[in-house]
């Protein structure tokens, strides 16, 4: 009854844009986790463990449904797009030991604004002035709250710049998958991509898991995995550029966590931005009626 509700009270497109706000609130809670465990066992490892731990629930998941999650007529799209989403992942590591972590971060965010045109151009979708100006609220709502500094021209931004386009192409790749191909084929591709490659890089540098670690390191990657459920899910029933603003509602949990768990009171730039955010979001969502 509440599932039909749901589906009486708004279009797929919200539906879809509601998905991918929850996908990416798990996301910040999952990365909070994993950002911890970082100084600990290196950026290799951390993302081997994230991708496997992530991946476990999708195994158990095709287990128990005797889902073969590779069966595909698009096996070489998928392959490709596994490839460029690990090569992604790899742009904003390497950003990370060029720049400041607060400058690649807004940069990296950029993703949103390149989705649009590309959607437009590939997918075919129909330009929508209210979806760019979801988008720039979003990310001016960004900028406003972490306000970068002189290590925006630095050399780790370039390679920011080059994982937010990846990103963005991806993205357009993951909608295009989606019209064909269920979410647990589109994740199992990608996972044992980046899990192979994040092994094969570090493999060397890895330590052994503390017992005491273990639980904390699988909840953030089964968190992270009903987040990627979510936001795959939300492109089946929405299209990207619709989408591509909400991705910027992640600092509202990302506030709320430096608050009740590290003590840091939002100061009024971030406050603003917030706003901005919010209001960006709201746009995006009333685009659509139901």
């Amino acid at each position: 009854m509440h599932f039909k509700l749901g589906r009486a009270l708004f279009s797929k497109e919200k539906q879809g844009y509601l998905w991918v706000v929850f996908g990416v609130c798990l996301y910040s809670f999952s990365d909070a986790i994993m950002k911890y465990f970082m100084p600990l066992y290196g950026v290799h490892q951390v993302t081997f463990l994230r991708t496997v731990f992530r991946f476990m629930p999708f195994v158990l998941v095709a287990f128990h449904g005797r889902i073969n999650p590779f069966r595909s007529d698009r096996k070489k799209e998928n392959i490709f797009r596994s490839l460029l989403a690990s090569a992604g992942t790899y742009f904003f590591m390497c950003a990370y030991g060029y720049s400041p972590m607060t400058d690649v971060f807004v940069v990296g965010l950029t993703t949103a604004i390149f989705v649009i045109p590309l959607s437009v151009w590939i997918l075919k979708e129909k330009f929508c002035l209210r979806n760019v100006l979801a988008v720039l609220l979003g990310f001016g709502g960004i900028w406003l709250a972490f306000r970068p500094g002189s290590g925006i021209f630095q050399l780790g931004i370039m390679f920011a710049l080059m994982g937010a386009i990846i990103s963005a192409i991806n993205q357009v790749i993951i909608k295009r998958l989606t019209s064909t191909e269920s979410e647990l084929t589109i994740i199992f591709y990608h996972h044992l991509s980046l899990a192979l490659i994040s092994a094969c890089i570090g493999f060397e540098t890895f330590s052994p898991i503390s017992g005491e670690h273990a639980l904390p390191l699988f909840l953030g990657g089964a968190i992270g995995a009903a987040a990627q459920y979510s936001i795959i899910h939300a492109f089946k029933l929405s299209t990207s550029s619709g989408l591509a603003s909400a991705t910027y509602f992640m600092l509202v949990p990302n506030t709320l966590i430096d608050f009740f768990l590290y003590d840091k009171t939002p100061d009024i730039y971030i406050i603003l931005g917030l706003i901005l955010i919010l209001m960006g979001n709201l746009c995006a969502f009333l685009r659509n009626q139901p």
